[in-house]
């Protein structure tokens, strides 16, 4: 296996395709990447901006290009020394009808040979052998009533038309269609019906094959006319159309109703992406048989799996990928860890990522400052200052109005299993009990394949009843019911129920934490949004230097092959916007002066809504680190920017489900504040000219914090990955925002001028890279320094022993680590408190053994001794990586 020096996120979309890729690689070898890291490639929903919502697993996106167009560039990539990380989404697919699975589910129900590949619970009491299809505008029978419901005859069949959806007909109802269309010279349709609604059993292709004989029958234009007449004066009759709609194998209906009751396993809650039962051999097979072609074909060297926690059993999963693709694929999964949680023993690589972000975004946050602005957001927000008891709070109380039918699935699973001794106990109680568990369950799940429990998801869970049996003593029986669950039985059988019912419990309790924690939460406890971050919590901001390096030795032993990401298409913000407000921790003084003196000239712009000033002050306070997060680089308030920031701030809103949510949108309370917003971001009045010094000022120092990120992620434990662009400056708010549109023309225009620069004169370069901070060139400059670096000393930093140093003076002044493989070294040395630096002397001293001659890797100065003094050291450039080479 070829370890990943470096990797580089690829964000495929129509308007980002293969042949864009291509035209790009040599720009990315030049900035020192050695590996490409994309989003999903296979068939997707129609003009998808992501990939994630795939159709087809079997064939390549084709707004993406061509298989032979996929071939030319892992050729380009292999010419280039470049590898290929390929996104997998295993979980789910798209409930799009232009999927072949889904299609044939609808068009058949159970009798589909793909009716086992989807989560589907066939034996709801509510759905009565039939797929939930929650899209609906309204009920149907108001859809009929406003006429956006019809039977439609196309060339490949009947569907129910339903705005440009086309959802199967199927083909018992096709006699009614038909009926007094056909003439004696098509008798024999009749029997190609019947042969296919008795043959219940044939495979998609037979299937596929008697459809079309039997469609090339219809399409005669003497029948296809009188159809087209039939069903002229069905659609005319709602009483029949609803009669036509009921006898499918599938109950359209409102999209709300899927928050009450559902069949079908979502992603999260999102009603248009069904789960797989990827525990299902057949399922496993088929899945991943394309993707695995293109991996023995040498166009794919690796594997990243999403949403590894939705799957039954992730550990089984794993080891199976592992089996079929051997043990030189390279495979992380997509996890996140809570702050004390060590990744369950499976045989990968390591994971995206998500902790280091966490471990980065605490170390260059001042801890001292952080605990001023707690102090300043209780003085605001005072209602809001638990987070741990918000967590659970928000958690519970997601259940109800989103995931009802999950809930009652959990608890019908539980007594159809017959888990439940104890005939006398009260089923809303235990209802209770289950969705308290959930909520109070301490981290995303538990990763259990068998009985008895590990030591480790027993303490889990022994933790997560503990905590519920504390908060809502009143279920504390029910709680004791639902935990003896956990624990092996006597009766092999009911221990084997048991953990069927464990393992679907913890395919939910992931969901529950992503919504309400980082789809909630997040969005409502504000002390410093920097660390309302994936991966990260803001329970406590900022940890020592010490503290980060005893984290980077773990990391050494246990997670050496992961991915160092600071960005990613689903984190909460932009790398260079989360390190610009984490900056606000060390101007804390200034800040609470700013936001006392913003409130009161904002204050008139606060509109009266449902007896509240709008926005309240919860959501000004995030608004204010939002602006000063991502506002614009060239200190330029453009029309766009004003329409970015108020179109994040109504998902911000409708997220945080305190004064607007996606069920029932406060429109008035929305549009009050983004009228806010308005104002906050017109130059004539006050409050631009009131931020423009403290912005001005935070850029400033947050150009070196982008390096000190940069550099650590790059030179740490792990393998650093960069998000599409962000070798410049990333700024956006969270997704679509931060899919924008990226400048590659940019990027190698100012690239060639680093190139330029570097063949002429070193100290002409870093005058230009320092003076124009403000565009990124200090971070483009470091990136592609620290990279290529990297390329060529791959395995320093991916097996080289992890060394802090201690700084003499302020341990909160600077962090230096050393990297040590064999007889090669490389001393990093960075700031930290840049802002309330005294100027008071810091060195370091070297351990024992540790050369005495560097050469600086961005200065190219020479430093000998065995101390070394920081503040000669940033004398051209405020960080510094020293190396034993002659450069």
């Amino acid at each position: 296996m070829i370890l990943p020096s470096s990797t580089y996120r690829v964000q495929f979309n129509r308007n980002f395709t293969f042949n864009h890729l291509y035209e790009i690689l040599d720009y990315l070898v030049e900035i020192g990447i050695t590996t490409i890291y994309a989003s999903p490639v296979l068939q997707a929903a129609k003009e998808s901006e992501h990939g994630y919502d795939g159709i087809d697993v079997t064939r390549i996106n084709e707004e993406l290009g061509t298989v032979e167009d996929m071939k030319r560039l892992a050729d380009a990539l292999k010419s280039r020394g470049l590898g290929w990380i390929q996104d997998i989404v295993p979980n789910h697919l798209a409930f799009d009808t232009n999927g072949t699975w889904l299609r044939d589910v609808l068009e058949r129900g159970m009798n589909s040979s793909y009716a086992t590949y989807f989560d589907i619970d066939w034996d709801h009491p509510f759905y009565n052998r039939k797929l939930m299809v929650p899209f609906l505008e309204a009920p149907v029978t108001e859809c009929l009533k406003r006429d956006v419901l019809k039977i439609r005859f196309c060339d490949d069949g009947f569907y129910l038309a339903y705005h440009d959806t086309l959802y199967p007909v199927s083909l018992e109802t096709y006699p009614l269609l038909i009926s007094g269309c056909l003439n004696d010279e098509f008798n024999n349709v009749n029997a190609l019906l019947n042969g296919l609604v008795s043959n219940n059993g044939i495979s998609y292709d037979q299937h596929c094959g008697m459809k079309t004989e039997l469609m090339a029958q219809l399409n005669d234009p003497a029948v296809a006319s009188n159809i087209h007449e039939k069903v002229e004066q069905l659609n005319a009759d709602n009483e029949t159309l609803l009669h036509i709609i009921n006898t499918q194998h599938y109950v359209l209906c409102h999209h709300m109703d899927s928050n009450t009751q559902i069949n079908y396993r979502r992603f999260f809650n999102v009603n248009s992406l069904i789960c797989l039962r990827m525990e299902d051999e057949n399922v496993f097979n088929d899945y991943h048989r394309f993707i695995h072609q293109l991996y023995e074909a040498g166009h794919i060297q690796g594997l990243r799996i999403d949403h590894v926690d939705g799957l039954r059993n992730p550990v089984e999963y794993v080891n199976r990928l592992r089996a079929l693709f051997g043990a030189d694929c390279y495979i992380i999964v997509e996890k996140i860890l809570d702050d004390k949680e060590e990744l369950p023993e499976m045989d990968i690589q390591g994971t995206s990522g998500y902790e280091f972000l966490s471990y980065i975004n605490q170390v260059i946050t001042d801890n001292k400052g952080s605990e001023k602005l707690l102090k300043v957001y209780a003085s605001y927000v005072p209602e809001f200052t638990d987070y741990d008891k918000m967590v659970f709070e928000k958690k519970l109380s997601f259940l109800e109005p989103y995931l009802n039918g999950e809930w009652d699935n959990l608890l019908r699973l539980l007594l159809s299993l017959n888990l439940i001794e104890d005939e006398e106990i009260k089923m809303p109680a235990l209802k209770k009990a289950l969705g308290v568990f959930m909520a109070a369950f301490p981290v995303y799940r538990a990763y259990v394949e068998k009985m008895p429990l590990d030591a480790n998801d027993a303490e889990l869970v022994a933790a997560g009843f503990e905590k519920a049996m504390q908060l809502y003593p009143d279920l504390k029986y029910e709680l004791s019911v639902l935990e003896s669950l956990f624990h092996e039985h006597e009766d092999q059988t009911r221990t084997e129920n048991r953990l069927t019912f464990i393992q679907r419990l913890f395919q939910f309790t992931g969901p529950l934490a992503a919504k309400g924690v980082e789809d909630t939460t997040f969005y409502l406890y504000n002390p410093l949004i920097s660390h309302n971050e994936v991966g990260d919590q803001p329970r406590e901001l900022g940890i020592s230097v010490a503290q980060f390096h005893e984290k980077m030795k773990t990391r050494l032993k246990t997670n050496p092959y992961s991915f160092n990401c600071t960005s990613t298409h689903d984190t909460k913000r932009g790398e260079d916007a989360r390190v610009r407000i984490n900056l606000i921790s060390e101007l804390a003084d200034e800040w609470k002066q700013l936001v006392a003196q913003w409130q009161k000239m904002n204050e008139p712009y606060r509109l009266m809504v449902d007896g509240e000033k709008a926005p309240i002050v919860n959501d000004e306070y995030f608004l204010y680190q939002a602006i000063i997060g991502a506002f614009p680089e060239d200190l330029v308030v453009t029309k766009e920017f004003v329409q970015r920031t108020k179109t994040y701030f109504i998902k911000v809103l409708r997220e945080s489900k305190l004064m607007s949510d996606y069920i029932d949108p406060n429109e008035g309370y929305e549009a009050a504040a983004t009228a806010f917003i308005e104002h906050l971001l017109n130059a004539k009045d006050s409050y631009l000219p009131s931020l423009m010094p403290f912005v001005k000022k935070i850029i400033k120092f947050a150009s070196t914090y982008t390096m000190v990120q940069v550099i650590i992620k790059s030179t740490a434990p792990g393998i650093p990955d960069i998000y599409r662009g962000c070798e410049l400056w990333d700024l956006s708010y969270v997704d679509p925002d931060n899919r924008r549109y990226v400048d590659y023309d940019l990027r190698k225009d100012l690239l060639e001028k680093i190139k330029a620069l570097e063949n002429d004169n070193r100290d002409k370069l870093l005058e230009w890279v320092n003076g124009n901070f403000e565009i990124g060139t200090q971070k483009m400059f470091v990136t592609r320094e620290i990279l290529r670096y990297r390329r060529e000393n791959n395995d320093l930093f991916i097996y080289g022993e992890y060394i802090p140093i201690d700084a003499i003076g302020s341990e909160r002044r600077a962090i230096a680590y050393l990297r040590k493989h064999n007889d090669k070294y490389v001393l990093i040395v960075l700031p930290l408190n840049i802002v309330n630096d005294t100027g008071h002397p810091l060195s370091f001293t070297l351990p024992e053994g540790a050369p005495q001659q560097w050469t600086n890797l961005f200065t190219r100065e020479k430093i000998s001794g065995n101390t070394i003094d920081v503040h000669q050291l940033y004398k051209k450039f405020p960080v510094a990586v020293l190396v034993t080479d002659h450069l």
